[in-house]
């Protein structure tokens, strides 16, 4: 099968950088057959679907696909080129195989004999995460076809055969996070329906993760009805990464593998020169045993803020424990959506901490409040990773993005070979396994 593409860019605005974030295509050499579109912006739904009903009403050649992007304003556009793969199989792996290469990932490695039945299928949540960790297995993405219909329900179909083998689905439920969890919900039904023989589901950013308790009366514990839902559905096993509650793993029968990126974060910062005057900082006490760990990996003193949340979502620090004078701050947290921790910082720059503000946290949902907090003046930068899909127009001068990848794909590996993944709570993972965690 022969497919015509051509990449769609898009930038943070005022960046020059332009960063792939999907394509158009048409299949064979039809210049008039309609054009198609893959992308991983689904969080921008009004981006999307804008140039989707400009493309279905206007049906434009792939040559003349600029129309699509008109009046989206000037963050996206074409690379100008129009490329061709030719290919035998699906046409789902063919897009697979296409977006590999406008991800720019490194050509695979051969697969290990004992990893050859291991299939790797991914929603549309995060899937240059899932394209990372099946090129670290040596393993192309698995052929999976995921579409909506008008009315918005969710249609999913297998595209190879799974019988007998080890799957793992990588999705994370970010923005829009229901329909993120519906589709990981189909996925799961459709191999179990066709006979594959464990099912792993790897959600890095797991959903209502912070509705895990009822802190008043008549509220939903969601984070429980999630786990319930994977349950019955007919998961085999499920990991996550730096979940907000720990016990929600008591929420689940099946084995459960609570993966930590606190190794990941610190390995970045170990070798800074600034780390010799630098203390790490738990925002609140929640957060004290990661700043713990934190603290222990790199060799420095930990700091813990008390604070208070007052009403309409703001937070009030009340006290800080520990010595910050002259000291360079990294605080940490598991997860930075509208950035209300970034406004705890002010605090320990009263209390005389230089202001070079380092903040590492592991899942980057980055509302707008917070990509505007990260504009002030003592920020020096933000460390995340990828277990959430930051698209280009949400990826600010001061973001720093480390893949979780090598982690993921370790994780698989042991849990397919039926080998031990204990090395990956070490505090120096990466070294010690030799990971590479720049995304």
């Amino acid at each position: 099968m022969k497919i015509c593409y051509r990449v769609l860019q898009a930038r943070w605005p005022g960046a020059q950088e332009w960063r792939n974030w999907g394509f158009v295509y048409r299949k064979g050499d039809d210049p008039s057959a309609d054009i198609a579109l893959h992308h991983n912006l689904d969080e921008f739904q009004d981006v999307v679907q804008r140039v989707l009903l400009r493309m279905r009403a206007l049906s434009p050649p792939l040559e003349e696909a600029e129309v699509i992007l008109e009046g989206i304003g000037d963050l996206y556009r074409f690379d100008g080129t129009v490329c061709e793969h030719i290919a035998d199989g699906s046409e789902s792996a063919l897009v697979n195989a296409i977006e590999a290469k406008v991800l720019a990932l490194e050509p695979m490695k051969r697969p290990d004999a004992a990893e050859e039945d291991i299939r790797i299928f991914t929603g549309r949540a995060n899937r240059p995460l899932a394209q990372a960790v099946a090129h670290q297995l040596g393993a192309p993405l698995s052929a999976l076809t995921t579409r909506s219909f008008p009315d918005s329900e969710v249609y999913v179909t297998i595209d190879e055969v799974v019988r007998k083998t080890d799957v793992f689905i990588i999705q994370p439920c970010t923005a829009p996070v229901n329909e993120h969890l519906m589709e990981l919900l189909l996925i799961v039904d459709v191999l179990r329906r066709s006979s594959a023989s464990q099912i792993t589901a790897i959600i890095p950013y797991y959903p209502y993760a912070r509705q895990e308790r009822m802190a008043q009366g008549r509220e939903a514990v969601s984070a429980r009805v999630v786990a319930t839902m994977l349950e019955t559905i007919g998961v085999d096993r499920v990991i996550y990464i730096d979940i907000h509650s720990e016990a929600t793993q008591g929420f689940f029968t099946l084995p459960v593998d609570r993966l930590q990126a606190y190794s990941i974060l610190a390995d970045y910062f170990r070798d800074k020169p600034y780390l010799q005057d630098a203390v790490i900082v738990s925002p609140d006490v929640g957060r004290a045993r990661l700043a713990g760990l934190y603290a222990e990996a790199l060799g420095i003193p930990m700091v813990l803020m008390h604070k208070r949340r007052q009403p309409g979502g703001r937070v009030e620090t009340t006290h800080v424990v520990g010595d910050v004078k002259d000291k360079i701050p990294i605080l940490i947290d598991d997860i930075i959506a509208s950035g209300s921790v970034l406004t705890q910082i002010p605090e320990l720059l009263k209390q005389g901490a230089r202001p070079e503000v380092h903040v590492a946290i592991t899942h980057p949902v980055l509302l707008p409040s917070a990509l505007k907090r990260l504009e002030a003046e003592w920020l020096a930068e933000l460390v995340v990773t990828d277990t959430v899909l930051v698209p280009p127009p949400k990826q600010h001068p001061k973001l720093r993005i480390l893949s979780v990848a090598p982690m993921l794909a370790y994780a698989i590996r042991g849990i397919h070979r039926g080998t031990s993944i204990s090395p990956l709570w070490q505090p120096d993972a990466p070294r010690m396994l030799g990971f590479s965690t720049e995304s």
